[in-house]
């Protein structure tokens, strides 16, 4: 029996949980239950996988190579166009009838939901109609937090596992802390704020900018720095325009690693206001590596585990008149003990720990 995983080349978190995870099986391959694992990517991919990777890479062209034998890994949602890992699940699940694992990062219902009056996402409406047959049709699904796993039960999936996700090594060790740079330079006498992900919706950096601009009325000496980009940005900015904080809320763009973890290491506190969210990478590394507190709205599925490894980290429900109370709190807080908390809670979530349930799938899916 073979693996079939297919590599996502997308920008975005999903798809860096993707590759992560085969880097990982890669390191662990003599305790994997295949005699090979094989790549699927899309055509014009080829080229750059082969010169990274000394597997076997399949496409569309050579699909009959993969067998009903096969285990087929997809660790992105197959959305309903015509696109390459659509077609491997059609295969695999309608020509093969072989098994099949997907990955639900978050719920394309309730994104959809969010963005109805973009005109582009109605090309998702297939997708939205049937992602509850495509995730029943699996063998197995994988979401990242009980938080998720509770949606997609009442979609009638019923083949569930809770795997969270994982960081790399990097967060966690002191040259992160000596490698932080940045060509930016943060005004320590002022009360300094910092977000870092996908400006989106669900994401609810607009609660925080509207929270922001009432805390700001009385508190002058204050900065928030918003790191990342989406498609709520434009609309972000005219908020802060009409709450006449346009001078204090500076929108970074997409930055680096030894940038975020710069302002991480420099600022007063990070928030990361949520509507919801699986198991956000951004959160887990500023917990990982803030020399400040860090909140996080309990709509996200870290919430959960936090709960369930008995740890006392900063959560709050959203909506503005709580998040001024976190701005209340956290200007004034000197509780240095909070940043040894949130490092011991992030060190259980390292690619060399998470990588060993996705193993123990493959050999339950198997047996």
């Amino acid at each position: 029996m073979n693996l079939i995983y297919y590599y996502p080349m997308e920008n975005g978190a999903p798809a860096e949980v993707g590759r992560n995870i085969l880097k990982r099986l890669l390191d662990h391959s003599e305790i994997l239950p295949f005699a090979e694992i094989k790549l699927f990517c899309k055509e014009k991919n080829v080229h750059e996988i082969r010169n990274s990777f000394d597997l076997d890479v399949i496409t569309y062209k050579n699909l009959n190579k993969i067998t009903k034998h096969d285990l087929v890994h997809i660790p992105v949602l197959p959305t309903i166009l015509p696109n390459a890992k659509f077609l491997l699940y059609l295969y695999i699940k309608v020509i093969k009838r072989g098994k099949l694992i997907l990955q639900y990062h978050g719920d394309v219902r309730k994104e959809l939901k969010s963005s109805y009056k973009d005109i582009i996402s109605l090309i998702h409406i297939l997708t939205y109609i049937f992602v509850p047959q495509i995730l029943r049709s699996s063998d197995r699904v994988i979401t990242h937090s009980y938080y998720m796993n509770e949606i997609i039960t009442k979609y009638g999936a019923k083949k569930l596992v809770v795997i969270p996700n994982a960081i790399d090594e990097y967060w966690y060790q002191k040259e992160a802390e000596t490698e932080a740079k940045s060509s930016r330079v943060i005004d320590h006498n002022n009360f300094n704020i910092f977000y870092h992900g996908r400006l989106s919706w669900e994401k609810g950096v607009d609660v925080l900018i509207e929270a922001f601009g009432h805390y700001a009325i009385n508190n002058p000496n204050t900065t928030i720095y918003l790191a990342g980009e989406g498609p709520q940005k434009k609309q972000l900015k005219d908020l802060c325009s009409n709450l006449d904080i346009d001078k204090r809320v500076i929108f970074l763009g997409n930055i680096n690693k030894e940038e975020i973890v710069f302002f991480l290491k420099n600022v007063d506190v990070a928030i990361y206001p949520s509507r919801f969210d699986n198991f956000p990478l951004a959160v887990l590394e500023a917990l990982a590596c803030a020399n400040c507190p860090v909140y996080f709205s309990k709509n996200i599925g870290i919430y959960d585990f936090v709960i369930q490894d008995g740890f006392k980290l900063n959560s709050f429900e959203l909506d503005v008149e709580n998040l001024i109370k976190v701005l209340d709190s956290a200007s004034c807080s000197t509780n240095k003990n909070v940043v040894n908390q949130q490092i011991q809670f992030a060190i259980n979530y390292t690619w060399d720990r998470v990588i060993l349930k996705y193993i123990e799938l493959y050999h339950d899916v198997i047996n």
